[in-house]
């Protein structure tokens, strides 16, 4: 029954989303932690969606949906903020947050957690970390960690999901 409850009308939640640019950027210590999610009094690297449902469908929906100069390729990390994570980052957005104020977004529990650790009245802090282009040629390039604990976001979701959504748009009334 309670799965039920998750396919009832939800209501929707506000998401921040701080996209991390690997491109020309020198490798990082850590593939995930370290990365400020912005910069004090900045909105440089921050947009906003609204995710109406919490599925993995829905949340690739609001992170294609950004309108970014260069178009968001696949994540190699979907990452949302814990509600005690996303009350740090308001009082200091520039520091990382630790591993255990961090979801890693890969399927709809996962988002069904993130939506539960956060109180209704603020927006959910998303952080997609981007491969670097050269992952997206060669995949074997950077391994995933040997405990595969954190693994990266399967490529495959992204590309179905593109491929629905190309799907649908090319079945609606604009065609």
């Amino acid at each position: 029954m309670a799965l039920a409850d998750w396919e009832l009308p939800f209501s929707p939640r506000a998401v921040r989303v701080h996209i991390v640019r690997r491109s020309g950027a020198p490798a990082a210590l850590h593939p995930f932690l370290g990365h400020p999610w912005c910069e004090r009094d900045s909105d440089r690297g921050i947009a906003r969606g609204v995710l109406p449902t919490p599925c993995i469908t829905h949340l690739l929906r609001v992170v294609r949906e950004q309108d970014v100069k260069d178009e968001i390729r696949c994540p190699r990390y979907l990452i949302g903020a814990t509600g005690e994570g996303a009350a740090r980052l308001r009082q200091d957005p520039e520091d990382p947050l630790p591993l255990r104020q961090l979801i890693f977004l890969n399927r709809d529990d996962d988002i069904r957690v993130w939506f539960l650790t956060n109180c209704g009245q603020d927006p959910l802090d998303l952080m997609v970390i981007e491969s670097r282009p050269e992952d997206s040629e060669d995949l074997d390039e950077t391994p995933e960690a040997p405990n595969a604990r954190y693994l990266f976001f399967d490529r495959a979701i992204w590309e179905e999901s593109a491929g629905a959504e190309d799907a649908a748009l090319g079945n609606g009334a604009g065609g």
